[in-house]
């Protein structure tokens, strides 16, 4: 798992990365997009004992340069892969030295080109596989834009490669969830962990103001000192936060106005799409996989009863606030400055938000929450991995002569990212940078390993991803009506979907 330590293989790595700042220094080649470390870099004082902790056997590939596509959409997955510089941002920075590490240790060179966006990247994968050229060895993307193009036959499937043993998905630098979640018949066509950090950031939470909380004794009346004692004690649900939202309120004029400049705050500023997130939440899902099927799971009694609870919630427009009813343009950005501007209590969005511009320089004191269960006995908080952000790695079946190489780049990348990203983005720069209180810090461990996906969200059967934000966005709870009307086409995609595996 991600989120465990291991100090004493961090040590003798983190010795080795020091070594190579050194010898790195702040070089720059601007003309190229490879992060390629200076010719003979000083190596580690036991150049061998990092070694007996990865895996795989040493060996040296000659220099040969693996070229990823990968899109710019933010500013981790601009540098994630193969940065550039030295920067002095510890994410950016560890990712160069891991960089660095391969070339030197494993004469791997990592080449990172930048699509427009994530569609770009698809759609030259699928591209790719058609043309049978090898101009990328790996894509990435977020997961719902790789699973388009693994319909399409793009990827290696990386659970069973018979070329080599190099890649080890069971490893714990490989994220397990999304490998069971997607996995049908033990074949997996991208996989994301440690080798990335936009999967964590793509985590959804719920930031609240503390300030707001504070001054309504928020949480007095469930006999805590804190939202956060609430957390720890399993008893964060969706009806104790629809009461603190009820609750925290305040309405000046004669109608709720929304905006960064009111004097109304709102108990809650949300998006259509938090009706699925909260559904995730309580522990329910779009699909779910039985006998390498994926079933609809839409009209179990417990999916329609807990839409029920997040539907009347969200339904709520004297208290909450929906981004794409709010009749302003870029609705998104001004819900995040709405809660930035203190007039807000709590704002459901993925965890990578605390890097937004908008909420550094926000001048008031939040902290982040696991999102609620729905009720007191639901065993575990559960948090949805947003499909569209949480990127993952795929190679593509074009990829011959490279081959062995990018196994074997994939599997250090993601070990040496356990060992100097991870550590770098989670302690570094979410808990000391992000956050001022211990507390969030143990919010952040709970979520991070309540981690949820669907496979139905993954690959969006006929848009079934949509389900729950439809009916939000209808003003109408039509939830078994509208998957009558629905249920076959969804049914109809899942088939092909399971055709095009035995194809």
């Amino acid at each position: 798992m991600k989120l465990i330590t291991r100090l004493l293989c961090l040590a003798l790595v983190v010795c080795m990365a020091g070594t190579l700042l050194v010898a790195c220094g702040d070089k720059q080649d601007p003309a190229t997009t490879s992060s390629t470390p200076e010719e003979n870099p000083s190596t580690p004082e036991n150049p061998g004992e990092e070694e007996k902790k990865f895996r795989l056997e040493k060996e040296d590939f000659g220099g040969v340069t693996i070229k990823f596509l990968t899109d710019k959409a933010t500013d981790y997955l601009s540098c994630e892969v193969s940065p550039t510089t030295l920067n002095n941002e510890p994410v950016n920075d560890a990712a160069y030295n891991r960089a660095a590490l391969l070339s030197q240790e494993y004469g791997i060179v990592l080449e990172q080109v930048y699509a427009e966006n994530q569609g770009d990247v698809s759609a030259k994968a699928k591209e790719q596989a058609q043309s049978g050229l090898d101009e990328y060895q790996v894509f990435v993307a977020g997961v719902i834009y790789m699973a388009s193009a693994a319909l399409e036959d793009a990827f290696v499937d990386l659970a069973n490669i018979q070329q080599n043993d190099y890649i080890d998905l069971s490893q714990p630098y490989w994220d397990q969830q999304l490998k069971d979640s997607v996995s049908i018949k033990d074949r997996v066509y991208f996989a994301t962990g440690d080798a990335l950090v936009t999967d964590d950031e793509s985590t959804w939470a719920i930031f609240f103001n503390k300030d707001i909380a504070n001054d309504n004794q928020i949480a007095a009346p469930f006999g805590a000192e804190s939202i956060y004692e609430i957390a720890e004690k399993g008893e964060w649900t969706i009806d104790v936060l629809y009461q603190m939202i009820k609750a925290s309120t305040t309405q000046v004029g004669p109608e709720m106005t929304f905006g960064a400049d009111t004097d109304d705050i709102w108990g809650m500023v949300a998006q259509c799409y938090d009706s699925y997130t909260f559904m995730v939440a309580s522990g329910e899902s779009l699909t779910r996989v039985e006998n390498d099927v994926p079933l609809i799971t839409i009209d179990e009694e417990s999916n329609v009863r807990a839409y029920e609870t997040v539907f009347n919630m969200l339904s709520d427009k004297q208290n909450i606030v929906i981004a794409e009813r709010a009749g302003v343009s870029d609705c998104y950005n001004v819900m995040t400055q709405v809660f930035a501007s203190g007039k807000a209590l709590f704002m459901p969005n993925k965890v990578a938000l605390v890097s937004d511009p908008t909420m550094r320089e926000a001048n008031i004191r939040y902290g982040i929450l696991p999102m609620p269960k729905e009720t007191k006995e639901q065993e575990s908080y559960a948090s949805t991995v947003t499909v569209y952000w949480c990127s993952a790695m795929g190679i593509p079946k074009t990829n011959v002569e490279k081959f062995d190489a990018t196994c074997y780049a994939l599997e250090a990348m993601a070990y040496y990212g356990q060992e100097l990203m991870t550590q770098e983005y989670y302690e570094r720069t979410l808990k000391n940078k992000r956050f001022e209180d211990t507390e969030s810090e143990e919010m952040l461990d709970l979520i991070f390993r309540n981690k949820s996906y669907d496979i139905g969200a993954v690959y969006s059967f006929s848009s079934i991803l949509s389900f729950y934000t439809d009916i939000l966005l209808s003003g109408n709870n039509t939830h078994m009506s509208t998957l009558d009307a629905k249920r076959s086409a969804y049914q109809l995609a899942i088939d092909d979907f399971l055709a095009n595996l035995e194809g």
